[in-house]
């Protein structure tokens, strides 16, 4: 058996349907405070952990799930769908990074889809799923920095901040007014993603080889004269591999 087979033997399945709907009602359901995320806003907070510069221990994040204070843990009925809801949270984790790591353009984000009064048309709406991602950015703040300081950071993030930041300015304000401005902004997160994703690769792989996840001899070298992942169109060496980013 390959290396690729065994690690494709270890992953484990995405939810199904079932299961999604089965998180969504717990998530729902008076079990949780009102702080709770819900399912757009979950997918959007792991979304964050999964493709930023590393990822917290469980106890953090799931905590943070269920809201910004002790307080707002969850009842559960038992201790079996304590560990049930925790298995299903951890394996939409699992799930959102293999497929970040198969393909990071095909992304899929899990957006709500509204109706207006008024108005036949459905609208896509990406806004609690952004606030959910900026939720993540805000537990490893300092850590993102590095993003937000280079040349092409904040026009990647620009449409997760539009969508998901909790102080905008007026200006900013009227460009996210209307269900279709909304949903422009929403079709632009996948890609977002993607890019966010390759920029922090590297020091997600260093990571791992100081927690001893992966060994050093099973990360791909990256070629400081190969176009950089991030986006940039700058060569590796003059962008992320750099000591100092250009501007």
């Amino acid at each position: 058996m390959s290396k690729q087979e065994s690690i494709e033997e270890e992953i484990t399945p995405a939810l199904s349907e079932q299961e999604m709907d089965e998180l969504d009602s717990f998530l729902m359901s008076d079990a949780t405070t009102n702080e709770v995320m819900l399912l757009d806003c979950l997918d959007g907070f792991l979304t964050a952990l999964v493709s930023g510069p590393a990822m917290p221990q469980p106890e953090e994040w799931i905590a943070r799930v269920w809201g910004p204070t002790a307080k707002d843990a969850p009842s559960f009925a038992s201790a079996a769908q304590a560990e049930r809801i925790t298995d299903l949270l951890m394996r939409h984790m699992h799930a959102i990074g293999w497929s970040l790591l198969q393909e990071p353009e095909l992304f899929e984000p899990v957006f709500d889809l509204q109706v207006f009064e008024g108005d036949e048309r459905e609208y896509m709406d990406g806004e609690m799923w952004a606030h959910g991602y900026m939720t993540g950015i805000d537990m490893q703040r300092e850590r993102w920095e590095a993003l937000y300081e280079t040349k092409h950071g904040p026009e990647i993030l620009r449409p997760i901040y539009l969508l998901g930041a909790p102080d905008i300015t007026e200006a900013e304000e009227e460009l996210v007014k209307t269900p279709a401005q909304r949903e422009e902004l929403s079709k632009q997160i996948p890609a977002s993603v993607a890019l966010i994703y390759k920029f922090w690769a590297p020091q997600r792989r260093a990571a791992e080889i100081a927690s001893g996840k992966i060994s050093e001899n099973e990360i791909p070298k990256i070629s400081r004269n190969a176009p950089c992942s991030c986006g940039s169109g700058r060569k590796y060496k003059k962008c992320c591999g750099a000591t100092q980013v250009e501007d």
